[in-house]
Protein backbone atom coordinates (compact mmCIF):
# COMPACT_ATOMS: atom_id res chain seq x y z
CA UNK A 1 0.00 0.00 0.00
CA UNK A 2 2.82 2.20 0.81
CA UNK A 3 4.20 1.74 -2.90
CA UNK A 4 1.10 2.78 -4.62
CA UNK A 5 0.78 5.76 -2.19
CA UNK A 6 4.25 7.00 -3.58
CA UNK A 7 3.93 6.32 -7.56
CA UNK A 8 -0.03 6.48 -7.47
CA UNK A 9 -2.81 4.47 -9.68
CA UNK A 10 -3.25 5.55 -13.04
CA UNK A 11 -5.38 2.80 -14.65
CA UNK A 12 -8.77 4.18 -13.61
CA UNK A 13 -8.10 7.09 -15.56
CA UNK A 14 -6.35 5.30 -18.33
CA UNK A 15 -9.07 3.45 -19.06
CA UNK A 16 -11.55 6.32 -18.76
CA UNK A 17 -9.04 8.60 -21.37
CA UNK A 18 -9.07 5.44 -23.71
CA UNK A 19 -13.27 4.30 -23.60
CA UNK A 20 -13.34 8.59 -24.72
CA UNK A 21 -10.83 8.41 -27.03
CA UNK A 22 -12.55 5.29 -28.72
CA UNK A 23 -15.93 7.21 -28.95
CA UNK A 24 -14.27 10.49 -31.10
CA UNK A 25 -12.66 8.12 -33.06
CA UNK A 26 -16.02 6.90 -33.47
CA UNK A 27 -17.10 10.25 -34.75
CA UNK A 28 -14.32 10.93 -36.93
CA UNK A 29 -14.09 7.65 -39.14
CA UNK A 30 -17.40 5.78 -38.24
CA UNK A 31 -19.62 5.27 -40.84
CA UNK A 32 -21.38 8.47 -40.89
CA UNK A 33 -20.01 11.90 -41.96
CA UNK A 34 -20.21 14.92 -40.41
CA UNK A 35 -19.46 18.59 -41.32
CA UNK A 36 -17.97 20.25 -38.69
CA UNK A 37 -17.80 24.31 -38.00
CA UNK A 38 -14.04 24.70 -37.38
CA UNK A 39 -12.84 21.53 -37.17
CA UNK A 40 -9.83 22.96 -35.76
CA UNK A 41 -11.30 24.62 -33.04
CA UNK A 42 -13.56 21.38 -31.86
CA UNK A 43 -10.86 18.89 -31.93
CA UNK A 44 -8.68 21.10 -30.01
CA UNK A 45 -11.24 21.84 -27.51
CA UNK A 46 -11.58 17.87 -26.85
CA UNK A 47 -7.91 17.68 -26.13
CA UNK A 48 -8.34 20.33 -23.33
CA UNK A 49 -10.98 18.61 -22.25
CA UNK A 50 -8.97 15.26 -21.80
CA UNK A 51 -5.89 17.59 -20.63
CA UNK A 52 -7.88 18.68 -17.64
CA UNK A 53 -9.39 15.75 -16.62
CA UNK A 54 -6.24 13.75 -16.47
CA UNK A 55 -4.20 17.08 -15.12
CA UNK A 56 -7.04 16.95 -12.37
CA UNK A 57 -6.48 12.87 -11.85
CA UNK A 58 -3.15 13.23 -11.47
CA UNK A 59 -2.93 16.21 -9.31
CA UNK A 60 -5.25 14.23 -7.08
CA UNK A 61 -2.95 11.35 -6.56
CA UNK A 62 -0.37 13.77 -5.16
CA UNK A 63 -3.01 14.41 -1.83
CA UNK A 64 -3.24 12.24 1.25
CA UNK A 65 -6.95 10.39 2.01
CA UNK A 66 -8.73 10.70 4.49
CA UNK A 67 -11.49 9.49 6.59
CA UNK A 68 -15.14 10.75 7.66
CA UNK A 69 -15.43 13.11 10.62
CA UNK A 70 -18.53 10.72 11.61
CA UNK A 71 -18.23 7.98 13.61
CA UNK A 72 -19.84 4.42 12.57
CA UNK A 73 -19.28 0.52 12.47
CA UNK A 74 -18.82 0.49 8.41
CA UNK A 75 -19.67 -2.99 7.85
CA UNK A 76 -23.36 -2.71 9.76
CA UNK A 77 -23.82 0.35 7.76
CA UNK A 78 -23.55 -0.98 5.01
CA UNK A 79 -26.00 -4.18 6.27
CA UNK A 80 -28.62 -2.06 7.24
CA UNK A 81 -28.66 -0.41 3.34
CA UNK A 82 -28.59 -3.81 1.85
CA UNK A 83 -31.55 -4.72 4.37
CA UNK A 84 -33.36 -1.56 3.33
CA UNK A 85 -32.50 -1.88 -0.72
CA UNK A 86 -33.98 -5.08 -0.85
CA UNK A 87 -36.91 -4.68 1.06
CA UNK A 88 -37.96 -1.60 -1.30
CA UNK A 89 -37.21 -3.91 -3.79
CA UNK A 90 -38.87 -6.70 -3.37
CA UNK A 91 -42.16 -4.39 -2.07
CA UNK A 92 -41.89 -2.64 -5.50
CA UNK A 93 -42.14 -5.77 -7.45
CA UNK A 94 -44.89 -6.93 -5.76
CA UNK A 95 -46.90 -4.09 -6.01
CA UNK A 96 -46.38 -3.29 -9.49
CA UNK A 97 -46.73 -7.26 -10.40
CA UNK A 98 -43.02 -7.74 -11.15
CA UNK A 99 -42.65 -4.33 -12.93
CA UNK A 100 -40.97 -4.31 -16.46
CA UNK A 101 -39.61 -7.82 -15.89
CA UNK A 102 -42.69 -9.29 -16.37
CA UNK A 103 -42.39 -7.90 -19.78
CA UNK A 104 -38.82 -10.10 -20.48
CA UNK A 105 -40.83 -13.05 -22.75
CA UNK A 106 -42.27 -10.36 -24.61
CA UNK A 107 -38.90 -7.88 -25.39
CA UNK A 108 -37.61 -10.13 -28.11
CA UNK A 109 -40.85 -10.21 -30.01
CA UNK A 110 -42.67 -7.00 -29.29
CA UNK A 111 -39.60 -4.68 -28.22
CA UNK A 112 -41.17 -1.59 -29.85
CA UNK A 113 -44.28 -2.20 -28.17
CA UNK A 114 -42.48 -3.05 -24.71
CA UNK A 115 -40.36 -0.03 -25.05
CA UNK A 116 -43.78 2.44 -25.30
CA UNK A 117 -45.52 1.43 -22.37
CA UNK A 118 -42.29 0.61 -20.16
CA UNK A 119 -41.97 2.43 -16.72
CA UNK A 120 -38.82 4.33 -18.71
CA UNK A 121 -41.59 6.35 -20.58
CA UNK A 122 -44.42 6.23 -18.26
CA UNK A 123 -44.04 7.32 -15.00
CA UNK A 124 -45.19 5.91 -11.65
CA UNK A 125 -45.39 6.19 -7.82
CA UNK A 126 -42.47 4.04 -7.77
CA UNK A 127 -40.44 5.97 -9.92
CA UNK A 128 -40.48 9.20 -7.92
CA UNK A 129 -39.64 7.11 -4.60
CA UNK A 130 -36.38 6.09 -6.84
CA UNK A 131 -35.17 9.49 -6.41
CA UNK A 132 -34.47 8.23 -3.21
CA UNK A 133 -34.44 4.96 -2.87
CA UNK A 134 -32.03 4.07 -6.00
CA UNK A 135 -29.06 6.07 -4.80
CA UNK A 136 -29.25 4.37 -1.64
CA UNK A 137 -29.11 0.70 -3.72
CA UNK A 138 -25.79 2.26 -5.41
CA UNK A 139 -24.67 2.75 -1.95
CA UNK A 140 -25.25 -0.51 -1.24
CA UNK A 141 -24.26 -2.35 -4.19
CA UNK A 142 -20.65 -0.43 -4.41
CA UNK A 143 -19.76 -0.55 -0.92
CA UNK A 144 -20.93 -4.56 -0.88
CA UNK A 145 -18.53 -5.24 -3.71
CA UNK A 146 -15.63 -3.10 -2.53
CA UNK A 147 -16.12 -5.57 0.55
CA UNK A 148 -16.69 -8.34 -1.07
CA UNK A 149 -14.89 -11.21 1.51
CA UNK A 150 -15.31 -9.16 4.45
CA UNK A 151 -19.60 -8.97 4.17
CA UNK A 152 -21.22 -11.73 5.50
CA UNK A 153 -22.79 -14.43 1.99
CA UNK A 154 -26.59 -13.66 2.88
CA UNK A 155 -25.77 -9.76 2.55
CA UNK A 156 -23.94 -10.55 -1.01
CA UNK A 157 -26.40 -12.97 -2.21
CA UNK A 158 -28.91 -10.02 -1.66
CA UNK A 159 -26.76 -7.63 -3.87
CA UNK A 160 -26.28 -10.44 -7.05
CA UNK A 161 -30.22 -9.93 -6.55
CA UNK A 162 -30.71 -6.46 -6.66
CA UNK A 163 -28.15 -6.54 -9.75
CA UNK A 164 -29.85 -9.14 -11.61
CA UNK A 165 -33.39 -7.92 -11.02
CA UNK A 166 -32.19 -4.20 -12.16
CA UNK A 167 -30.60 -5.75 -15.20
CA UNK A 168 -34.37 -7.76 -15.69
CA UNK A 169 -35.84 -4.74 -15.27
CA UNK A 170 -33.45 -2.89 -18.10
CA UNK A 171 -34.05 -5.83 -20.25
CA UNK A 172 -37.83 -5.55 -19.68
CA UNK A 173 -38.41 -2.34 -20.49
CA UNK A 174 -36.17 -2.57 -23.61
CA UNK A 175 -33.66 -0.54 -23.19
CA UNK A 176 -29.56 -0.39 -22.19
CA UNK A 177 -28.94 2.22 -20.28
CA UNK A 178 -29.68 0.50 -17.02
CA UNK A 179 -27.16 -2.54 -17.78
CA UNK A 180 -24.51 -0.26 -18.93
CA UNK A 181 -24.80 1.82 -15.78
CA UNK A 182 -24.52 -1.31 -13.20
CA UNK A 183 -21.84 -2.85 -15.37
CA UNK A 184 -19.75 0.74 -14.66
CA UNK A 185 -20.45 0.65 -11.36
CA UNK A 186 -19.70 -2.70 -10.93
CA UNK A 187 -16.66 -2.50 -12.55
CA UNK A 188 -15.37 0.45 -10.41
CA UNK A 189 -16.49 -0.79 -7.44
CA UNK A 190 -13.92 -3.87 -8.53
CA UNK A 191 -10.92 -1.98 -8.91
CA UNK A 192 -11.33 -0.89 -5.64
CA UNK A 193 -12.18 -4.11 -4.29
CA UNK A 194 -8.82 -5.42 -5.86
CA UNK A 195 -6.56 -2.97 -5.19
CA UNK A 196 -7.45 -3.36 -1.17
CA UNK A 197 -6.82 -6.84 -1.44
CA UNK A 198 -10.53 -7.84 -0.79
CA UNK A 199 -10.63 -9.76 -3.86
CA UNK A 200 -8.05 -11.76 -4.74
CA UNK A 201 -8.26 -13.00 -8.30
CA UNK A 202 -7.19 -16.73 -8.43
CA UNK A 203 -6.43 -18.63 -11.65
CA UNK A 204 -9.58 -20.33 -11.17
CA UNK A 205 -11.56 -17.12 -10.44
CA UNK A 206 -9.50 -15.93 -13.78
CA UNK A 207 -10.89 -18.54 -15.57
CA UNK A 208 -14.96 -18.08 -14.32
CA UNK A 209 -14.40 -13.96 -14.70
CA UNK A 210 -13.29 -14.68 -18.72
CA UNK A 211 -16.58 -16.88 -19.37
CA UNK A 212 -18.64 -14.24 -17.33
CA UNK A 213 -16.77 -11.45 -19.72
CA UNK A 214 -16.80 -12.95 -22.48
CA UNK A 215 -20.68 -14.43 -22.05
CA UNK A 216 -21.97 -10.84 -20.90
CA UNK A 217 -20.46 -9.13 -23.92
CA UNK A 218 -21.96 -11.41 -26.46
CA UNK A 219 -25.10 -11.60 -24.85
CA UNK A 220 -25.15 -7.48 -24.69
CA UNK A 221 -24.38 -7.29 -28.32
CA UNK A 222 -27.03 -9.67 -29.22
CA UNK A 223 -29.57 -7.72 -26.52
CA UNK A 224 -28.67 -4.68 -28.18
CA UNK A 225 -28.92 -6.22 -32.07
CA UNK A 226 -32.60 -6.76 -31.58
CA UNK A 227 -33.16 -3.04 -29.73
CA UNK A 228 -31.51 -1.66 -33.32
CA UNK A 229 -33.57 -3.79 -35.49
CA UNK A 230 -36.79 -3.98 -33.60
CA UNK A 231 -37.41 -1.20 -31.52
CA UNK A 232 -36.58 1.87 -33.69
CA UNK A 233 -35.00 0.68 -36.79
CA UNK A 234 -31.78 1.74 -38.21
CA UNK A 235 -30.85 4.86 -39.59
CA UNK A 236 -29.74 4.10 -42.92
CA UNK A 237 -29.74 8.22 -43.58
CA UNK A 238 -28.31 10.08 -40.77
CA UNK A 239 -31.06 11.73 -39.17
CA UNK A 240 -29.29 14.82 -37.53
CA UNK A 241 -27.30 15.59 -41.42
CA UNK A 242 -29.97 13.81 -43.48
CA UNK A 243 -26.76 12.37 -45.40
CA UNK A 244 -26.29 8.72 -46.44
CA UNK A 245 -23.32 6.22 -44.59
CA UNK A 246 -20.64 5.85 -46.50
CA UNK A 247 -21.11 3.26 -49.15
CA UNK A 248 -17.60 1.79 -48.86
CA UNK A 249 -16.76 1.93 -45.21
CA UNK A 250 -13.56 -0.54 -44.08
CA UNK A 251 -15.46 -2.36 -41.69
CA UNK A 252 -18.34 -3.18 -43.84
CA UNK A 253 -15.76 -5.29 -46.13
CA UNK A 254 -15.51 -7.44 -43.10
CA UNK A 255 -18.40 -7.41 -40.85
CA UNK A 256 -21.35 -9.95 -41.95
CA UNK A 257 -24.26 -8.70 -43.88
CA UNK A 258 -26.57 -9.22 -40.66
CA UNK A 259 -24.18 -7.23 -38.22
CA UNK A 260 -24.02 -3.66 -40.56
CA UNK A 261 -26.93 -2.44 -38.54
CA UNK A 262 -25.08 -3.33 -35.74
CA UNK A 263 -22.12 -1.32 -36.68
CA UNK A 264 -24.18 1.81 -37.86
CA UNK A 265 -26.42 2.05 -34.91
CA UNK A 266 -23.77 1.37 -32.57
CA UNK A 267 -21.23 3.95 -34.37
CA UNK A 268 -24.18 6.43 -34.42
CA UNK A 269 -24.64 5.83 -30.81
CA UNK A 270 -21.46 6.50 -29.71
CA UNK A 271 -20.91 9.21 -31.99
CA UNK A 272 -23.39 11.94 -32.39
CA UNK A 273 -22.94 13.95 -29.46
CA UNK A 274 -20.42 15.40 -31.01
CA UNK A 275 -21.49 16.40 -34.02
CA UNK A 276 -24.29 18.54 -31.73
CA UNK A 277 -21.20 19.51 -29.50
CA UNK A 278 -19.68 21.28 -32.18
CA UNK A 279 -23.02 23.10 -33.18
CA UNK A 280 -23.24 23.93 -29.97
CA UNK A 281 -20.00 25.66 -29.77
CA UNK A 282 -20.80 27.45 -32.90
CA UNK A 283 -24.28 29.01 -31.53
CA UNK A 284 -24.80 32.46 -30.26
CA UNK A 285 -24.03 32.72 -26.28
CA UNK A 286 -27.36 33.95 -24.32
CA UNK A 287 -26.04 33.53 -20.47
CA UNK A 288 -25.41 31.33 -17.40
CA UNK A 289 -27.07 29.64 -16.30
CA UNK A 290 -25.51 29.12 -12.67
CA UNK A 291 -26.31 25.37 -12.09
CA UNK A 292 -29.93 25.41 -13.00
CA UNK A 293 -29.13 25.04 -17.13
CA UNK A 294 -27.99 21.55 -17.16
CA UNK A 295 -30.32 19.35 -16.29
CA UNK A 296 -34.07 19.09 -17.36
CA UNK A 297 -35.07 17.89 -13.91
CA UNK A 298 -34.02 21.06 -12.30
CA UNK A 299 -35.53 23.59 -15.62
CA UNK A 300 -39.00 21.40 -15.70
CA UNK A 301 -39.42 21.80 -11.67
CA UNK A 302 -38.54 25.54 -11.99
CA UNK A 303 -40.59 25.83 -15.18
CA UNK A 304 -43.52 24.19 -13.35
CA UNK A 305 -43.58 25.74 -9.55
CA UNK A 306 -42.85 29.20 -10.70
CA UNK A 307 -43.38 29.61 -14.69
CA UNK A 308 -39.53 30.82 -14.99
CA UNK A 309 -38.71 29.25 -18.26
CA UNK A 310 -35.15 31.56 -18.97
CA UNK A 311 -33.31 28.31 -17.60
CA UNK A 312 -34.43 26.64 -20.44
CA UNK A 313 -33.86 29.12 -23.21
CA UNK A 314 -30.30 29.92 -22.23
CA UNK A 315 -29.59 25.88 -22.29
CA UNK A 316 -27.60 24.76 -25.02
CA UNK A 317 -28.87 21.11 -24.63
CA UNK A 318 -32.43 22.81 -24.70
CA UNK A 319 -31.83 24.61 -27.74
CA UNK A 320 -30.16 21.90 -29.90
CA UNK A 321 -33.42 19.47 -28.84
CA UNK A 322 -35.77 22.05 -30.09
CA UNK A 323 -33.54 22.77 -33.35
CA UNK A 324 -34.06 19.21 -34.00
CA UNK A 325 -37.49 19.03 -33.54
CA UNK A 326 -36.87 16.67 -30.84
CA UNK A 327 -37.58 16.58 -27.12
CA UNK A 328 -35.26 15.33 -24.87
CA UNK A 329 -33.20 12.28 -25.04
CA UNK A 330 -33.94 11.42 -28.55
CA UNK A 331 -30.68 12.83 -29.64
CA UNK A 332 -28.01 13.35 -27.12
CA UNK A 333 -24.67 16.14 -27.09
CA UNK A 334 -22.55 15.51 -24.92
CA UNK A 335 -21.78 16.36 -20.81
CA UNK A 336 -19.64 19.32 -21.95
CA UNK A 337 -22.58 20.85 -23.88
CA UNK A 338 -25.18 21.01 -20.84
CA UNK A 339 -22.92 22.07 -18.73
CA UNK A 340 -21.25 24.92 -20.52
CA UNK A 341 -25.05 26.58 -20.02
CA UNK A 342 -23.80 27.16 -16.74
CA UNK A 343 -20.58 28.03 -16.23
CA UNK A 344 -19.77 28.68 -20.62
CA UNK A 345 -17.09 26.13 -22.24
CA UNK A 346 -14.24 27.59 -21.28
CA UNK A 347 -15.58 27.16 -17.68
CA UNK A 348 -16.49 23.56 -18.73
CA UNK A 349 -12.74 22.74 -18.98
CA UNK A 350 -11.63 23.88 -14.94
CA UNK A 351 -15.54 22.22 -13.80
CA UNK A 352 -13.82 18.81 -16.24
CA UNK A 353 -10.34 19.38 -14.13
CA UNK A 354 -12.57 19.23 -10.39
CA UNK A 355 -14.11 16.49 -11.95
CA UNK A 356 -10.57 14.20 -12.43
CA UNK A 357 -9.08 16.01 -9.04
CA UNK A 358 -12.87 14.72 -7.08
CA UNK A 359 -12.06 11.10 -8.82
CA UNK A 360 -8.94 10.79 -8.00
CA UNK A 361 -9.22 12.27 -4.05
CA UNK A 362 -11.82 9.73 -3.70
CA UNK A 363 -9.70 6.44 -4.72
CA UNK A 364 -7.33 7.69 -2.40
CA UNK A 365 -9.84 7.91 0.41
CA UNK A 366 -11.01 4.45 -0.59
CA UNK A 367 -7.90 2.91 -0.05
CA UNK A 368 -6.51 4.65 3.10
CA UNK A 369 -9.67 4.68 5.42
CA UNK A 370 -13.52 2.76 5.61
CA UNK A 371 -15.73 5.67 4.19
CA UNK A 372 -18.29 4.33 2.69
CA UNK A 373 -19.63 7.89 1.17
CA UNK A 374 -15.59 7.95 -0.86
CA UNK A 375 -16.91 4.17 -2.08
CA UNK A 376 -19.75 4.93 -4.05
CA UNK A 377 -18.51 8.61 -4.55
CA UNK A 378 -15.83 7.03 -6.84
CA UNK A 379 -17.65 4.62 -8.73
CA UNK A 380 -20.33 7.22 -9.61
CA UNK A 381 -17.74 10.19 -10.98
CA UNK A 382 -16.19 6.77 -12.58
CA UNK A 383 -19.71 6.30 -14.38
CA UNK A 384 -19.96 10.01 -14.85
CA UNK A 385 -17.12 10.59 -16.55
CA UNK A 386 -17.49 7.08 -18.76
CA UNK A 387 -21.03 8.83 -19.44
CA UNK A 388 -19.19 12.19 -20.56
CA UNK A 389 -19.49 11.59 -24.24
CA UNK A 390 -23.05 10.86 -23.95
CA UNK A 391 -25.61 13.16 -21.89
CA UNK A 392 -25.49 15.14 -18.52
CA UNK A 393 -26.20 12.23 -15.76
CA UNK A 394 -27.95 15.05 -13.54
CA UNK A 395 -30.80 14.87 -16.24
CA UNK A 396 -33.56 13.54 -13.83
CA UNK A 397 -34.03 13.14 -9.79
CA UNK A 398 -32.30 9.67 -9.17
CA UNK A 399 -29.09 10.70 -11.34
CA UNK A 400 -29.04 14.07 -9.94
CA UNK A 401 -29.21 12.59 -5.91
CA UNK A 402 -26.89 9.34 -7.27
CA UNK A 403 -23.85 11.89 -9.31
CA UNK A 404 -24.02 15.20 -6.82
CA UNK A 405 -25.56 14.52 -3.39
CA UNK A 406 -23.62 11.41 -2.49
CA UNK A 407 -20.30 13.55 -3.42
CA UNK A 408 -21.62 15.84 -1.91
CA UNK A 409 -22.52 14.04 1.42
CA UNK A 410 -18.68 12.52 1.10
CA UNK A 411 -17.13 16.38 0.92
CA UNK A 412 -19.62 17.73 3.43
CA UNK A 413 -18.46 15.02 6.31
CA UNK A 414 -14.92 14.14 4.85
CA UNK A 415 -11.96 15.56 7.47
CA UNK A 416 -10.32 18.05 6.64
CA UNK A 417 -6.78 16.56 7.61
Amino acid sequence: MNLIKQKGIYFPIIVLLSWLSLTILSFAFGPYQYKLIKPFVFYSYLVLIHLALFIGYFYGQKKEGYGLRLKFNYYKTIEITIIISIIYVIIKLILTKGGDIRNLHEVFRNTQEVYHYSSFKHSNFFSYLDIFFFPLSVFAITNAIYSNNKLRLPFRMCVYIMILISIGTSIGSATRAGIMEFFVLTFAALLLSIYQNNFVFTTFHKIIAIIIVATSIGGFFFYSNVLIVKRNGVPIINPLTNEPVKENYFLYKVTPQYLIPTINNTSFYLSHSYYQLNKALNMPFKGIGFGLSNSYFIMDNLEQYTGWSWPKEISYGCRLDKDAGMGYGAYWSTFYTWIASDVTFPGTIVIIFFIGFLLSTALNDTLFHLNPFAVTSFCTLFYFIFHFAFNNPLQDGSGLMTCFVIPLLWLVFRKKE
